[in-house]
C-alpha cells in the first residue's frame, strides 16, 4: 500500500462515440455512488476520473499509473481494450488490485469463469451479476486478500485454486444505491471535458421477467422487476434537462411494463417543453402490457422524443420463437401495435435476428415477406446473432444440441467511426453465429443476402413503389419478388443491378470468413455502413443512378405480359425515381402521370383501402425543403440519420386533373382494390 492513507481508485468503462457523442459511464458511476454512500471508510477513497472513451493503450495506462485499485466494466464493445489496459497496468505494477465486472465476465457454466481467470492471470477478482454490494466489500476489505465472505465474486486464491463465491439475491430496493447523477459522480468528469456532448444511460427499474435464450439480460437480472423510487427518477430527468443531455438511453429491459412508466414518459415530455432537453428518450419497449406500451410510445413519438417505435419480433416463425423461449410473446400483439401506430402516422421499424436456432432460410425469408405484407413498409432492422457469454445459447449443451458454429469477427457499430475500430491494433471481437442445425453456413449466406436485398431494394425505397404494385397486381409474395432479384446475380444484361446483388452476396460470404459485418470506404464520413446503404451511396457516387433505373425498367417490363400492368409499373418506376432525395437537387418537380399511382402508394403505406384509376394526375415532388449541396451532408442527414425515418424519399402531393375512367373490381381484371391489412 502507498504511504498515503488515501486509497486511489481508477476505473474504465469504455464506449465508442456516436456522431461526436459519448456515454457517461453509468455502470462505474453507480458503483462509485454506492460505495461512497455506504462505506464506513468513504473518507479514504480518492476516485479518479473514469476512462470513458477509447484512447491509445499507453494513454489509458498512464492515467491509471497512481491507482491502487482499478475497476473495469466490460461488454462486447470494450472487452479487448479493457483486458489490454489491465494486463499492461499489472505488468508495470504487480501490486495493483484489478476487478472486472459487467456482462463480458462469464458465469461459471462449463467452467467459463475459471478458464477466464487463468487465461487473464492479471485479473484479481471477477464480479458477477449486480456489482454494487461486492464492490463495496472489496474496496472496504482492501488491501486484505481475504475474500471468503464477499458475495458474487470469483478469484484464484494464493494457492491458485479457483474459488467461486455464492451469488446473493439481487437488490429489491435502491434506497441505499443512489443515482450517480444526483450524487455528483459525473460532475468532475463533465467539467474536465467541456468539449463533449454526453449521452446518458438510465435505469428506472431493474429486472426482466423473460428469459430469451440468446440474451444475457434476463440471465443476469431475471425474475421480478425492482424499481427506483419515482421521486429519484423524476429528479434524474431534471438533472438531464439542466445539464443539457440530448440523448437518454433507458436501460430498462421492458419500459412500459409498469403503470408508472406512463407518468415517467409524461415527465420527460414536460421537461423537453420546459428546458428543451432531453431531445431523445430511447426505450426498450415492453414485451407485454400492449395497451400501456401503445400509450407510452405514442406519447414519446408525438412529442418527438422518439424517432420511431421498435417492434422487436426477432422472428416470425413459431418453432424458432419456441426454441429461443420467446413463444410467450404473441406475434399478434406486434401486428396489432403496428396497425395502431401506422394509423396514427407514427413510424415503426421491426427487428429481426439472423441465425437464430430453429430458423431456416425458408422460415426467415417467409417471415420477412409476411411482415411487409402485414404493413411494415418503413424498415426491418436486421441483426446478426452473436454468442454472449452468459446467454443460454452459449452453454455447451445448447451449442451441441443446435449444432451451433461461430466465427470470430470484428465488433463494430453500424455508423460507428472508422477511427475507433483500432486502439494500438486492438480490435474488439465477437463470436458470430454462422451455422446452426437448421441453417448451415451456405444457407446463412443466402439468408444474409436476402436480408440485404430487401434492405437495398425495398426499405431504402429505391424500388419500393414498383415492388409494392407488382405484389398487388401479380399477387406475388415479397419473398418471390426478392428471390427473383437475387437470381440476377449471374445475369450480365443487368450490369448495375447484377453488381449490387453480387456485392451483397460476396459481403455475406466474407462475414463467414471473419470479415466485417458492415462496409466502409475512406471519405464516406469515415464510418461503417450497412451493406444496403453502402451500395446505394456507391450507385450515386459512380453516376449509375440513371443506368440502374433503365435496367429496372427492362427487368420489370420484360416480365409483364399485360399492357395495362406494364403502363402502371412503368409509371411506378418514373415516380419512384423522381421521389428519391438526391444531393444537388434544389427544385421541386411536377410529374404528370396517367394513373393515380401516388395516391394508391400512400394509401398502401397506411394499410388503407385504395382503387387504382386511370386519370390524369399532377404530382408535386417537393425537393426544395431539404436540400444538400455536398455529398457529406447528404450521406449524414439522408442515409445515416434518416435511414429509420424514410428520408430517402421526398415529400409529395398530388392533384387530379382529369378523370377518364375508373377500373372496378367487377368490370376489369386490372383492378387493385381492397384493404392492405397489417
Amino acid at each position: 500500500m502507498h504511504n498515503s492513507d488515501k486509497v486511489i481508485v481508477g476505473s474504465a468503462q469504455i464506449h465508442s462515440g456516436f456522431a461526436g457523442q459519448h456515454y457517461l459511464p453509468y455502470s462505474i458511476g453507480i458503483l462509485q455512488a454506492h460505495v461512497l454512500h455506504n462505506s464506513k471508510k468513504k473518507e479514504r477513497y480518492d476516485f479518479r476520473s473514469i476512462i470513458y472513451k477509447r484512447e491509445l493503450l499507453n494513454v489509458c495506462v498512464k492515467k491509471l499509473k497512481d491507482c491502487q485499485i482499478i475497476l473495469f466494466s466490460t461488454y462486447v464493445w470494450n472487452e479487448k481494450i479493457s483486458l489490454a489496459i489491465a494486463k499492461e497496468t499489472k505488468k508495470n505494477d504487480p501490486n495493483k488490485f484489478i476487478i472486472f465486472g459487467g456482462p463480458s465476465v462469464p458465469d461459471n457454466i462449463d467452467n467459463k469463469t475459471e478458464k477466464f481467470l487463468r487465461k487473464n492471470f492479471f485479473i484479481d477478482v471477477c464480479v458477477h451479476q449486480e456489482g454494487e454490494r461486492a464492490a463495496l466489500q472489496l474496496l472496504d476489505n482492501y488491501p486484505s486478500n481475504n475474500f471468503e465472505s464477499i458475495p458474487n465474486i470469483s478469484y484464484l486464491d494464493k494457492n491458485k485454486k479457483f474459488v467461486n463465491n455464492k451469488n446473493i439475491p439481487r437488490l429489491k430496493s435502491f434506497e441505499n444505491t443512489p443515482s450517480p447523477y444526483l450524487f455528483g459522480v459525473f460532475d468532475k468528469l463533465i467539467k474536465e471535458n467541456p468539449q463533449e456532448t454526453w449521452i446518458a444511460s438510465w435505469e428506472t427499474n431493474r429486472g426482466c421477467p423473460f428469459s430469451c435464450a440468446y440474451c444475457d439480460w434476463g440471465s443476469a437480472i431475471n425474475s421480478k422487476v425492482a424499481r427506483m423510487e419515482l421521486d429519484r427518477v423524476f429528479k434524474d430527468l431534471d438533472w438531464f434537462s439542466k445539464n443539457k443531455i440530448e440523448f437518454i438511453f433507458c436501460a430498462d429491459a421492458n419500459f412500459g411494463i409498469l403503470p408508472r412508466d406512463y407518468e415517467i414518459a409524461i415527465k420527460a415530455v414536460e421537461n423537453k417543453k420546459k428546458y428543451g432537453y432531453p431531445k431523445v428518450l430511447s426505450v426498450q419497449n415492453t414485451k407485454n402490457a400492449r395497451e400501456r406500451a401503445y400509450k407510452v410510445q405514442k406519447l414519446l413519438a408525438e412529442n418527438y422524443l422518439s424517432k420511431g417505435v421498435t417492434l422487436a419480433m426477432q422472428s416470425a416463425d413459431l418453432h424458432t420463437l419456441k426454441e429461443i423461449k420467446r413463444d410467450n410473446i404473441l406475434l399478434a400483439d406486434y401486428q396489432a401495435l403496428q396497425r395502431r401506430f401506422t394509423k396514427d402516422g407514427i413510424t415503426t421499424y421491426t427487428e429481426f435476428i439472423l441465425g437464430l436456432p430453429g430458423e431456416t432460410y425458408e422460415s426467415f425469408a417467409k417471415g420477412v415477406s409476411d411482415v411487409i405484407q402485414a404493413g411494415q413498409h418503413n424498415r426491418i432492422q436486421f441483426h446478426n446473432l452473436s454468442l454472449l457469454p452468459n446467454a443460454e445459447i452459449a452453454s455447451s449443451e445448447y451449442i451441441k444440441k443446435n449444432k451451433i458454429f461461430t466465427k470470430e469477427t470484428p465488433f463494430v457499430y453500424p455508423h460507428g467511426s472508422l477511427d475507433e475500430k483500432l486502439a494500438d491494433g486492438i480490435n474488439e471481437k465477437q463470436e458470430l453465429i454462422i451455422s446452426t442445425k437448421t441453417m448451415p453456413t451456405k444457407d446463412w449466406i443466402k439468408t444474409k443476402t436476402y436480408a440485404s436485398i430487401s434492405e437495398f431494394f425495398y426499405f431504402n425505397k429505391i424500388l419500393q413503389v414498383p415492388l409494392l404494385f407488382k405484389h398487388k397486381l401479380n399477387k406475388k409474395s415479397f419473398k418471390f419478388l426478392f428471390e427473383d432479384i437475387m437470381s440476377l446475380k449471374n445475369k450480365k444484361q443487368y450490369k448495375v443491378i447484377e453488381s449490387v446483388v453480387e456485392s451483397l452476396y460476396e459481403h455475406a460470404n466474407s462475414i463467414t470468413r471473419g470479415g466485417y459485418e458492415f462496409k466502409s470506404k475512406k471519405g464516406w464520413l469515415d464510418i461503417f455502413w450497412p451493406p444496403g446503404e453502402f451500395e446505394y451511396i456507391n450507385i450515386l457516387k459512380n453516376n449509375m443512378f440513371d443506368e440502374f433505373f433503365e435496367e429496372a425498367k427492362h427487368y420489370f417490363l420484360s416480365n409483364s405480359t399485360d399492357k395495362n400492368h406494364s403502363e402502371i409499373i412503368n409509371e411506378c418506376l418514373i415516380l419512384n425515381k423522381k421521389m428519391m432525395r438526391l444531393p444537388f437537387e434544389t427544385k421541386d418537380v411536377t410529374l404528370n402521370l396517367k394513373f393515380n399511382i401516388l395516391e394508391c402508394y400512400n394509401l398502401m403505406l397506411q394499410n388503407l383501402n385504395f382503387n387504382l384509376k386511370e386519370e390524369q394526375n399532377r404530382n408535386l415532388i417537393v425537393k426544395s425543403d431539404f436540400t444538400f449541396d455536398n455529398w457529406n451532408d447528404w450521406m449524414r442527414e439522408v442515409i445515416w440519420y434518416g435511414h429509420r425515418s424514410g428520408r430517402y424519399i421526398c415529400r409529395t402531393t398530388n392533384n387530379q386533373i382529369k378523370s377518364n375512367y375508373e377500373f372496378d373490381n367487377d368490370k376489369s381484371s386490372n383492378v387493385i382494390g381492397g384493404s392492405y391489412i397489417g
